[in-house]
C-alpha cells in the first residue's frame, strides 16, 4: 500500500418517498466502503465483507439531493481491512451535513474462502483504542462462524 487512502463517490437520492432509505444507505456505504479497501492494492484481490461495525443515519437526505461518501482506511490487520465511511450532503457548500457514518470490515481470502494474509503494512499512527475495537469485531465476527 502506497499510503492510506480516502475515496469519494457520490450518489443522487430518487427514492419514490422522498427521503434516502436506510437500507439503500447502507448499500452505498458498502459500496464505497469496498472500494476504500480495493484501494489499498496495487492489482485486485479476492476482498470478501464481514461485517458492519456500526451505521448510525445522522440527518435525512431528501429526493434531488446528492450524497457524498468518503471512505477512509481505518485499520490494517493481518488480512483485515477495516474502512470509515461519512456520507454528507454536497450542496449547500457552507452547510454538508453530515446524513450517515459507519464502518465496515473486510477480509482478503483464497480461492477456498480461508483468510489469506494481506502484506498491507499496519497504518502509521494506528491508535491502540482503535486496533483494540477492530481486533474485538474480527474476534467476534470469527466466533459466529463456529
Amino acid at each position: 500500500m502506497e499510503e492510506v487512502r480516502e475515496v469519494r463517490t457520490a450518489c443522487l437520492v430518487k427514492d419514490h418517498h422522498q427521503t434516502l432509505y436506510a437500507g439503500r444507505c447502507v448499500e452505498w456505504c458498502t459500496h464505497a466502503a469496498y472500494v476504500t479497501a480495493q484501494s489499498c492494492f496495487a492489482i485486485g484481490q479476492p476482498l470478501v465483507f464481514m461485517s458492519i461495525r456500526s451505521l448510525s443515519m445522522r440527518a435525512p437526505a431528501r429526493l434531488g439531493e446528492v450524497i457524498e461518501f468518503i471512505g477512509r482506511v481505518d485499520y490494517i490487520g493481518e488480512s483485515t481491512i477495516g474502512v470509515r465511511v461519512d456520507a454528507r450532503k454536497m450542496q449547500p457548500k457552507d452547510d454538508q451535513k453530515p446524513v450517515a457514518t459507519g464502518t465496515f470490515l473486510f477480509c482478503t481470502v483464497d480461492e477456498h474462502g480461508k483468510a489469506l494474509p494481506h502484506g498491507l503494512p499496519q497504518i502509521a499512527g494506528q491508535s491502540r483504542s482503535a486496533e483494540k475495537r477492530w481486533k474485538a469485531t474480527e474476534e467476534s465476527f470469527a466466533a459466529s462462524l463456529t
